[in-house]
């Protein structure tokens, strides 16, 4: 299940220009307030010295790393399971037919990132495992598995994996920043796709 799979989203009629917008806002106050949370408990710096060669470097390998997970990931689950995508995939566009685009990017591309980010990185691995931080990156990556409809070994490995990834780099660079923007673009990457088969 997604960070927003309790929201329902799917209705005959679409947002009014004030729905889209409460709803727009609502994300933004959601995505503020977990943000100042985190900051008071010093597990992200909001800063830009984040941004190096050698972080851009690792942005932009982490992100073709994910896609070839992600592919490979529902190649092997068309072949054991004859699903077209991963279960997590067919929830989102469901659960996102019809929504405003806008909404739609807000929601996957930059909401998800950053709450899951801090959530499963920051939250697991710094805040409650900092001094056993494999068991943290350990646990880190089979909720992240488990929270995006792990219903089979497939699809958890799928998004284990991608939690291993997100959760190794955390470690590696410190930054939570980086594993945020590296979680976007993937994130992105699917939104667009999404967008463009409504």
């Amino acid at each position: 299940m997604t960070v927003f799979g309790m929201i329902q989203f799917s209705s005959s009629k679409p947002l009014s220009g004030f729905g889209l917008l409460a709803m727009i806002l609502l994300v933004f106050a959601n995505i503020a307030l977990l943000v100042w949370i985190a900051k008071k408990l010093n597990l992200i710096d909001l800063d830009f010295t984040w941004i190096s060669k050698k972080n851009i470097f690792i942005i932009v390998g982490a992100t073709v790393l994910l896609r070839v997970i992600a592919i490979g990931g529902t190649l092997l689950i068309q072949q054991l399971n004859g699903q077209a995508t991963s279960n997590n995939d067919a929830a989102l566009y469901s659960l996102f037919k019809g929504v405003n685009p806008c909404l739609l990017f807000l929601l996957i591309a930059i909401a998800a990132p950053i709450m899951e980010e801090i959530v499963f990185r920051a939250g697991i691995i710094k805040l409650l495992c900092e001094k056993l931080l494999i068991l943290g990156i350990i646990l880190s990556s089979f909720c992240f598995g488990m929270i995006h409809m792990a219903t089979d070994l497939p699809n958890f490995v799928l998004y284990a994996l991608m939690g291993l990834v997100f959760a190794l780099i955390y470690y590696k660079t410190k930054r939570l920043e980086v594993s945020i923007m590296i979680h976007f673009l993937n994130n992105a990457i699917a939104a667009i796709a999404m967008i463009l088969m409504q």
